[in-house]
């Protein structure tokens, strides 16, 4: 299935959508914080995350939340908005702290691999007093390996590990990137006669969220 019939594109933009009957079932029911600090459902984080890596980077997104069942007092829409920003930019700086944490424990282990390799270097040089033979060349191969197998995992570390929190980072701004839209039911349903001409054609492949209202427990907003 290519990107073009799985999203919609609105305005040059590939819309992401949402279909939940009430704003509250895109924020974990577990957390007490208002909602401007409420952590977001995770089966609606893992649908962000996935579509914003399933779609092109050079194509920009928007994410589309449609309503069908809000109750009296609706949430006002810049605060779902903001809601939804301020849980991605919580995530972007949780990433950038576990990146700082990732280089640093990755210099530590350098200079530990740094260290072993000096010094099983060092012995294996030492080799040369002792009498020449086959297991003398035996021992000096084997500290030169061993030493040179300590520089494994940090090299492993500092080249390779780091490029997953990379790549989350960078879908975590696409997203922050992404204009939100806020839409009830009344605007968006087609009008008599027209068919199916207005409902987005993605809408099948959005997720329809579920799950308490009522906050039983303690979240990232009493953190």
């Amino acid at each position: 299935m290519t990107t073009r019939a799985r999203y919609r594109v609105e305005d040059g933009r590939s819309c992401i959508d949402i279909k939940v009957r009430h704003s509250r079932q895109l924020f974990d029911g577990r957390d007490p914080a208002p909602f401007r600090e409420r952590d977001l459902d995770e089966d609606a984080v893992e649908y962000l995350l996935a579509a914003a890596q399933e779609i092109p980077f050079k194509q920009p997104l928007a994410i589309v939340v449609t309503i069908s069942e809000e109750p009296e007092p609706r949430l006002a829409p810049d605060e779902i908005v903001e809601a939804v920003r301020g849980h991605f930019i919580y995530e972007g700086e949780q990433i950038e702290r576990r990146l700082r944490e990732h280089v640093r424990r990755g210099r530590m282990i350098l200079g530990v691999g740094l260290t072993v390799l000096v010094v099983f270097l060092t012995l294996a040089e030492l080799t040369v007093s002792l009498p020449a033979g086959p297991l003398r060349e035996i021992l000096r191969e084997g500290l030169v390996i061993t030493g040179w197998v300590a520089m494994w995992r940090p090299l492993e570390v500092l080249l390779y590990d780091w490029w997953p929190l990379i790549d989350e980072r960078r879908h975590i701004r696409r997203i922050l990137d992404a204009p939100v839209s806020i839409r009830y039911v009344a605007e968006t349903e087609p009008a008599a006669g027209s068919g199916d001409a207005t409902t987005p054609r993605n809408m099948m492949n959005s997720p329809t969220l579920s799950g308490p209202t009522e906050p039983p427990g303690p979240g990232r907003g009493n953190a």
